[in-house]
């Protein structure tokens, strides 16, 4: 019995969901070991189908059993979700991680339901489910949740909550220099380094409110850490992207430069317009000088389209052809000609017929 795929089968799951359906099934069949997958469309679509599923198991339990209805339907779709993945071998396809998280977490709120405990005990709860619910199915965006839960279960003050998010994100960014077999391991590094910093942000700002601009020229030395934490975590993963050449810390990096923009917007005093008009030409005369320096390729990094490079083109179709074409062994080919025992000559150029 197999629980999920293998590190490998799940590498040929991803390539997989990029390609279209026929020839998903024609070249990568064999190496999915069985296992089905679907793109983002059809997964989203399978994930709302199975919420409405959910929905209707536990209007069916209320009226079986008045008391128990949730702890059934919790049961029901989570043995619904555990047969479509390992009978079925469902992977990331929707329907089973909408059965899957929507089991654990109704299990989860009626044992604290049961407990009678806080709400911030509740957080705890929803967060621990969240969690078991994205290692069981190696889903990302349910493991990024549970961290926010959790947060929210510390119950700290606002900025204590906000420094919680971007200590959670500096260590998926350390974390994030090892090499993982699997991609969703990757990828749950990935969204907490995105995720988490922005939450941080709004989690720390919003003790004043986000829509009311902070007069820094004389806001206390406390104040000034909101914008600062946002500025050096932009600086760590500027530098953590470039150098291992990932995609996750540098948007994290604009996005926590965007957030402290946003946090620094009445500090010099002008007029929206004005502002609009100073930040926007310094961010033209940045781009525009950055675009003209890798115009030629600098340490792996250029500007320039890899189809103004034939070579580079080649390259990319070579490896992308090594990849998909399968393998197998080259035919022998048969001998045109067979020498035979002359004795002078060669060939068979002897006396002897």
């Amino acid at each position: 019995m197999t629980l999920r795929p293998a590190a490998a089968e799940e590498r040929w799951l991803a390539l997989a969901r990029r390609l279209p359906r026929t020839v998903r099934s024609a070249i990568l069949a064999e190496h999915t070991g069985g296992w089905r997958t679907a793109n983002l469309w059809t997964r989203s679509a399978f994930f709302v189908l199975g919420l409405i599923a959910v929905l209707m198991i536990g209007i069916i339990g209320s009226h079986l059993w008045r008391d128990g209805d949730i702890i059934v339907a919790g049961i029901v779709s989570l043995a619904t979700a555990e047969w479509l993945i390992i009978a079925r071998r469902q992977f990331a396809s929707g329907i089973e991680e909408s059965l899957e998280v929507a089991g654990i977490t109704m299990l989860a709120y009626e044992l604290w339901s049961r407990l009678h405990a806080s709400e911030i005990v509740g957080f705890g709860f929803v967060g621990a489910a969240l969690a078991i619910a994205g290692f069981r199915l190696l889903n990302p965006v349910f493991t990024t949740l549970s961290a926010l839960a959790f947060v929210m279960a510390l119950d700290a003050p606002q900025l204590g909550a906000g420094l919680a998010c971007y200590a959670i994100a500096l260590m998926a960014l350390i974390a994030g220099k090892r090499i993982f077999r699997r991609p969703s391991h990757s990828l749950m590094l990935d969204y907490l380094v995105i995720v988490m910093p922005v939450a941080g942000y709004l989690w720390s700002a919003s003790r004043v409110g986000l829509s009311i601009g902070t007069d820094y020229r004389h806001a206390p030395l406390s104040q000034w850490l909101v914008p600062v934490c946002s500025l050096a975590f932009a600086g760590i993963a500027f530098g953590s992207g470039l150098r291992r050449r990932a995609h996750a810390p540098l948007i994290a990096g604009m996005l926590c430069v965007a957030c402290c923009a946003y946090e620094l917007r009445n500090l010099t005093g002008l007029s929206l317009e004005a502002r609009l008009v100073a930040w926007g030409g310094v961010l033209l005369l940045f781009s525009t000088s950055l675009e003209r320096y890798l115009r030629m390729p600098r340490r792996g990094f250029t500007s320039r389209s890899l189809s103004e490079d034939t070579r580079s083109a080649g390259i990319l179709e070579l490896a992308g052809s090594a990849v998909l074409t399968p393998s197998a062994h080259p035919s022998k080919a048969t001998p045109s000609f067979e020498g035979g025992g002359g004795q002078f000559g060669g060939g068979g150029a002897g006396g002897k017929y």
